[in-house]
């Protein structure tokens, strides 16, 4: 009822369900099935004000740059659209790009917060606006990377922090 666009109207791609959510959903005008290129849209998604999106993510790498689709070799991501959400998060009035993640895997032996990925880039840095753990979150929106290193070190798991203290002082050696 207050979005500037699509005003009283509930956009969505897809609708998974049963036979009583298609039967709500028929000829409900208060319902309105989009492609992708609309619900998805970075453009479209930021003329809503205060826009917050959550994405997951894999790891994180000390700079910023984000992983959501692979683990060693096993590949779990899927299409979708990350960057898009990112992008329309960070680009609204008001709004935030939120990447989630535990701060550990593999009953906490392994950090996910990283000196490396080790798996492809799926956000880059530049698109990332904050990241959050169960140890709080790291807002790296226009941060130079010695500053976003700080700050993803301060909510990585304790037991990872100093390890990655010392992976980043290459990064702060070159003092942006």
């Amino acid at each position: 009822a207050r979005k500037k666009i699509d005003r009283g109207v509930s956009i969505t791609g897809a609708l998974i369900g049963t036979d009583r959510l298609y039967g709500f959903a028929h000829r409900n005008r208060e319902i309105r099935m989009c492609t992708t290129s609309y619900t998805h849209d970075a453009g479209v998604l930021a003329q809503l004000e205060n826009l917050v999106t959550i994405n997951s993510a894999m790891e994180v790498d000390l700079t910023g740059q984000v992983n959501a689709e692979q683990s060693g070799s096993a590949y779990l991501g899927g299409t979708g659209g990350q960057v898009d959400f990112v992008r329309a998060g960070a680009r609204s009035p008001g709004g935030h790009a939120i990447m989630a993640l535990p701060a550990t895997a593999k009953n906490g032996t392994v950090s996910r917060i990283t000196a490396a990925l080790s798996g492809p880039v799926t956000t880059a840095r530049s698109e990332v606006d904050v990241v959050v753990t169960e140890f709080g979150a790291a807002e790296l929106r226009g941060r130079t990377l010695a500053e976003r290193s700080r700050r993803l070190i301060a909510i990585a798991h304790p037991d990872f922090r100093d390890a990655l203290d010392r992976e980043a002082h290459v990064i702060r050696q070159r003092g942006f």
